[in-house]
């Protein structure tokens, strides 16, 4: 071991475990190490004794923390620094790719559109940085990073950071800052002002090497090339590889002028050239302008330019052959739970990555084209709704009351929205915009802000209440930045696909539907409640549909808000679900501690929302089939299930009276809403249903007072909330009164055994929250239950405890005391919930024994195909083949 390993490892030994060396380079040593604190692996690099001590260490470190701000997915994150025994260093992650370096050592020339993405990446990285003011210096193929195909820059700043503290010093150790092949002329002259452009420039010579084999410059000594960057011209690309298409020619050039006037005012612009095909050049070379002196060759360039531009048209006009369709499925091993409000499926623009939530701690899972599995991507717990970045290079999710980014190369993920009230799902427009819910004067539409943290947001949807319109959600930006497609709901429980008009932020009604994906050539995607998946031809200009929609398939899962897992890329793959994982759940004991066992291992079905009786003898639970439900119960000790419910197409969310006598439940005739109706009926089946209230409101949860006197609902309205929590003595009310009714969200009302005190949940902070109000509601006292998160309360029967569910998907109990008033004494984790299956915010999925030992949860079958995913590549190819109607 170096004395510089030796030095650092007993210097560090507490925090991290030298592993082995790395690799050295002018500056620094870099070695393996392990983060004890945090138990990872990590890259920890070591200037050089003789530059640290030339520097000084407070004044580096003081330099290098303005880097540490940097948060960027195609950035190397800074995570530590500190002076030991001596010796500067700075930790970062560690990578198990290579650097672009090693692979221009392996390949020496890269295919284009892989020399493309990675100069974009960078350019995003650089541009994100500029804007911050911050210039990385020292750009070259050593410093980028790959891994699963992107690129992340490091050392970001650190050159910055030895000049600054260096200074004049720097001349004592010798290193000159920068790599000449890829430095600006103005950088190799030792101008003290160095802008953006001098990295575009850096990024240049990389793009160069990478397309060409070799830098722009070359030659045996540092002043040999430094005379070469200072007076020639770089060679043309395509004149010394012809694939190379013009823009990019030109795009690389351009980044190589001598002034920095005359390159690109951004590394955006940069990277928009690169993929902006051109008809025409945009700059003259060299052999361009020598050409001009004569008029002969002018001449014949001009003819072989003819000649060309008509084989090219040739070659864009003609017939292209019809690439097979590829259908195949993927079976997702050993997921958990189904996150039914959101959507779980997604893939990236070029149809190359899959993501699916469900993944360990609820973490994101990926599979690539040339991979076999899926595998979790790091960091990303408690997932849902995934949708990738325009540029496919990261996937956005919500997580834990944020609207997260996350990379697929790997990194920390991003905070791109905080202070989300509930779960949501979102849509990356190419503009730049996360388009997701607008919450104002408790109405939900939609709408948009900047991807980036603290961005603020802008409502581009106006719902429409005279139409008897309750929200819009789930929507998916059209590439315009124009238009946007969402859902519509209905009071009445209905859902339709409309198209909306950002500026105006107006909206027509194309057609009955729960999600619309917009597809590359002016199609609609979407599906209705019944689980079919069509398309249409779209005239976004018109605002209208043409034709007569066309099936794709009939097998996508309805959920609580409809079908929604699918997707389609820019390239024409599309991937939608396929699974029963609806029809095959099963309910499952589970004890404090977290042991399971089957209530019925041979009973399964698309169970929802398992209510127990009061003496736990007989379950009550909702059961669907298609656009159907109805409740049924069944003896926990054995025996058959028996269908209870025969009202109307809804019947759901059963709760049985304190008596035990009677079951009730929600009916309506529509979809998977209900429609203000509570119906009862004896709970042995000797009598019909009879209705006992009805609201003119959507329902979705109910319960009984101790006495069996109050009935308290939690309903939906346009107008004074977007969930309010009513109650009405049957017996007695014609009218419901509202008991917490707020322009804020509240869900799952839960009634003390005593009957004085009710707990529900509400997103009044900007986070979801159980809190506890006296019943009947008397002035404004009120208790927070939970601290960090929680939804789904239920109260003990012992009345000691209240479960719910924290927003890390663990069962909690919240030890309380309701005489002589109202306390809370403590909460603690009983076990987690990840696995099983939890329908929607507004509907609690489990209930408790009546001696607060166990818990009736629903639980995804063994044996189910739940994890399936179909397939189709160049779906596209098939519809033009086969045009819609």
């Amino acid at each position: 071991m170096s004395d510089v390993a030796t030095r650092l490892t007993a210097a560090l030994t507490t925090r991290y475990r030298l592993e082995r060396e790395l690799g050295a380079g002018g500056m620094a040593t870099v070695y393996l190490a392990h983060d004890l604190k945090h138990e990872r692996d990590v890259a920890i690099k070591v200037l050089h004794p003789d530059l640290g001590a030339a520097l000084g260490g407070e004044r580096f470190l003081t330099e290098i923390r303005t880097t540490a701000r940097l948060q960027h997915p195609h950035i190397l994150p800074l995570l530590d620094s500190g002076e030991a025994d001596g010796l500067l260093y700075y930790v970062m992650p560690f990578v198990t790719g290579e650097t672009l370096r090693a692979r221009l050592e392996r390949e020496r020339q890269l295919p284009i559109d892989d020399a493309v993405l990675i100069a974009r990446e960078v350019a995003d990285a650089l541009g994100y940085a500029h804007v911050l003011g911050v210039i990385h210096r020292d750009i070259k193929p050593e410093n980028i990073l790959l891994q699963n195909g992107h690129a992340l820059v490091a050392d970001f700043g650190i050159a910055l950071a030895v000049q600054s503290a260096g200074g004049a010093r720097m001349t004592q150790t010798g290193l000159s800052l920068g790599t000449p092949q890829y430095m600006s002329p103005e950088q190799a002259m030792g101008e003290r002002t160095i802008d953006a452009r001098s990295d575009i420039y850096a990024l240049g010579a990389v793009t160069y090497e990478m397309l060409i084999g070799e830098a722009p410059f070359t030659g045996p000594s540092v002043q040999a090339i430094v005379a070469r960057v200072m007076s020639e011209e770089p060679r043309g690309l395509s004149v010394q590889r012809r694939a190379i298409p013009a823009n990019v020619d030109d795009a690389v050039l351009r980044a190589l002028e001598k002034l920095p006037a005359d390159r690109f005012n951004s590394a955006a612009e940069f990277a928009g050239l690169l993929v902006t095909r051109n008809t025409t050049s945009v700059r003259a070379t060299g052999a361009t302008i020598a050409a001009r002196s004569n008029r002969r060759a002018i001449v014949i360039a001009s003819a072989v330019a003819v000649v060309a531009l008509g084989a090219a048209a040739w070659g864009w006009l003609r017939p292209q052959p019809a690439r097979d369709v590829v259908r195949y499925r993927i079976t997702i091993d050993s997921l958990p739970a189904v996150h039914d409000w959101t959507g779980e499926l997604a893939i990236s623009p070029d149809g190359s990555a899959i993501v699916h939530t469900g993944g360990a701690n609820g973490a994101l899972l990926i599979r690539r084209r040339d991979e076999l599995s899926f595998t979790p991507l790091v960091g990303t717990e408690n997932a849902y709704g995934p949708c990738f970045s325009p540029d496919g290079s990261q996937v956005a999710y919500y997580s834990s009351n944020k609207i997260m980014a996350a990379a697929l190369a790997g990194g920390p993920p991003m905070v791109l929205a905080d202070s989300v009230a509930s779960t949501e799902s979102c849509s990356w427009g190419r503009d730049g915009k996360l388009y997701r819910l607008f919450r104002e004067g408790g109405l939900l539409s939609v709408g948009r802000a900047d991807a980036k943290a603290g961005a603020p947001l802008e409502r581009v949807s106006t719902i429409d209440t005279a139409a008897g319109e309750l929200m819009h959600a789930l929507p998916e930006a059209l590439p315009d930045g124009q238009s946007i497609l969402f859902q519509v709901q209905y009071i009445d429980g209905k859902r339709a696909i409309a198209l909306g008009d950002i500026a105006s932020r107006k909206h027509v009604v194309l057609t009955p539907g729960t999600r619309a994906r917009y597809v590359h050539g002016d199609l609609l995607l979407y599906t209705t409640t019944d689980g079919k998946l069509w398309v249409v031809s779209l005239d976004a200009a018109a605002r209208a549909i043409r034709g007569t929609p066309k099936l794709v398939t009939d097998r996508i899962p309805t959920t609580m808000v409809g079908p929604v897992d699918f997707a389609v890329s820019e390239t024409g793959t599309i991937v939608y679900a396929v699974d029963d994982a609806s029809e095959r759940r099963e309910l499952m004991w589970v004890s404090r501690t977290g042991v399971r066992a089957p209530l019925d291992s041979t009973w399964k079905g698309a169970f929802v929302s398992p209510s127990l009786s009061p003496d736990g003898l007989r379950v009550a639970v909702t059961m669907r089939v298609g656009t159907n439900s109805d409740v049924w119960v069944k003896r926990v000790a054995g025996g058959d299930a028996t269908k209870f419910s025969f009202q109307n197409k809804t019947n759901e969310a059963p709760a049985w009276t304190p008596d035990g006598r009677f079951i009730s439940y929600i009916s309506g005739a529509s979809g998977s809403a209900a429609v203000g109706d509570v119906w009862r009926q004896p709970a042995d089946g000797t009598a019909g249903g009879v209705r006992v209230l009805h609201a003119d409101r959507p329902l979705s949860e109910h319960t009984w007072s101790l006495s069996g006197e109050w009935l308290i609902v939690r309903t939906t309205t346009p107008t004074a909330g977007s969930g309010d929590i009513l109650a009405a003595r049957p017996a007695m009310d014609t009218t419901v009164t509202p008991i917490v009714a707020t322009a804020r969200t509240e869900y799952t009302p839960t009634m003390s055994p005593d009957g004085k005190w009710m707990a529900y949940v509400s997103n009044e902070t900007g986070r979801l929250e159980v809190y506890v109000v006296p019943f009947p509601i008397t002035g404004s006292a009120k208790w927070p239950i939970s601290t960090s998160g929680g939804i789904a309360p239920r109260w003990s029967r012992e009345g000691g405890e209240i479960f719910y569910l924290d927003l890390q998907s663990n069962m909690m109990a919240a030890q309380v005391t309701t005489s002589p008033s109202f306390a809370l004494q403590g909460s603690r984790v009983l076990f987690a919930t990840s696995d099983f299956v939890m329908t929607a915010v507004s509907r609690r999925n489990w209930d408790v024994s009546p001696d607060d030992q166990r818990f009736l949860m629903v639980q995804r079958a063994s044996g189910s195909t739940s994890g399936q995913i179909v397939v189709v590549e160049h779906w596209l190819d098939e519809l033009k083949a086969k045009p819609t109607p």
